[in-house]
């Protein structure tokens, strides 16, 4: 019988039971400085023990973030190292999403030398990565980069985007054949370790989040830019989700993004948008909030559901980035000064 690791799920749900309430983000948005936010979250179970050791008065915005970014992957690694998973397939999907971001970073930074990279990687993660964070650092060239992540499956996504050129220059594809590689080592490292419905359970949850980053990224690329049909295909994730291919065709041929929202509502996602017509705020900021909180919702009910720690700790490794999105985005804008509805207007909460 295949082991679904019950401790850790309810380790992950114990821990979750702490998150922030709708009462607690009122209280946050209500503040007036980053020492009162950090004397706040320090009173709370969530992040008591992660910042018993700040000073309020004294703890800069910058700091605070790196170390709530940093909190959500420490939590993850407790979780996995509570039945011993950090080597089991699947696991280590939040550490591959770290290793693409360090990638992304470095390719940006060639321009630089490596001095920009060294200045802003996170050195706090080569205990965890597959590749040689100092190797890395010190790549000048995408050969030596491609070197560096020789044993990695990144390697072979470089090679591609190297051959045709200069993989800088064509940051942006190169961006997504990486995000590409992750997704599907992901989706097949689940096959190896999750079995019959839960494996069912956590492929939905997988394409749910697929398909809701696409739609957001289409959307923006819509609203923003007029992206053309062909380009806007090039910018999507190109890994299968829950929407059937001749629907998302359809949403990347919308001659504009009246026609898009058209094609939209007609899909699972756009009938659980409904109502956002007589909310106060812009239409661009209605929909991308819920497609946020379509997010959401597709991880809460996936945890709420779940019956193996592999479902649960996806569906919370998206929730808290959703939390801790939230709180930068309280602490940005009582930085600027903005009010408490437009702050509410952003955030992801329970209702």
């Amino acid at each position: 019988m295949p082991k679904n690791y019950q401790a850790t799920m309810a380790a992950i749900r114990s821990a979750y039971g702490h998150r922030l309430r709708a009462a607690d983000y009122r209280d946050l948005m209500n503040m007036h400085s980053v020492a009162e936010i950090v004397a706040f979250l320090k009173e709370t179970e969530g992040y008591g023990e992660l910042l018993q050791g700040l000073e309020p008065n004294y703890t800069h915005r910058g700091y605070l973030e790196m170390l709530l970014n940093r909190n959500l992957f420490t939590q993850c690694l407790h979780f996995c190292s509570l039945e011993h998973l950090q080597h089991t397939p699947f696991f280590r999907f939040f550490i591959y999403d770290y290793e693409i971001r360090e990638l992304i970073k470095k390719i940006q930074l060639i321009p630089s030398g490596p001095e920009a990279y060294i200045s802003a990687m996170d050195a706090w993660l080569d205990p965890y990565l597959s590749f040689s964070q100092e190797k890395l650092a010190r790549a000048e060239t995408p050969a030596e980069i491609i070197e560096a992540v020789a044993q990695t499956p990144y390697a072979a996504v470089l090679r591609k985007f190297s051959s045709k050129g200069d993989i800088v220059r064509d940051y942006s594809a190169c961006e997504i054949g990486l995000r590409a590689c992750c997704m599907e080592r992901i989706l097949k490292e689940a096959e190896e370790t999750v079995k019959g419905d839960d494996l069912d359970a956590l492929k939905t949850l997988i394409g749910e989040q697929i398909d809701l980053i696409n739609l957001i990224n289409a959307y923006r690329l819509k609203r923003i830019f007029s992206v053309e049909e062909d380009m806007l295909r090039e910018m999507m994730l190109p890994i299968d989700g829950r929407l059937p291919k001749r629907v998302m065709e359809q949403l990347y041929a919308a001659p504009d993004l009246g026609a898009f929202i058209e094609v939209l509502q007609t899909t699972h996602y756009g009938r659980m948008l409904d109502g956002l017509s007589s909310a106060e705020t812009p239409e661009s900021v209605r929909l991308e909030h819920a497609f946020q909180t379509l997010r959401w919702k597709s991880a809460r009910t996936a945890l709420h559901f779940s019956g193996h720690a592999a479902v649960s700790l996806y569906a919370v490794h998206v929730l808290y980035q959703i939390e801790v999105r939230n709180l930068i985005t309280i602490i940005e804008a009582i930085r600027y000064g903005k009010s408490v509805p437009y702050i509410q207007s952003l955030l992801i909460t329970e209702d």
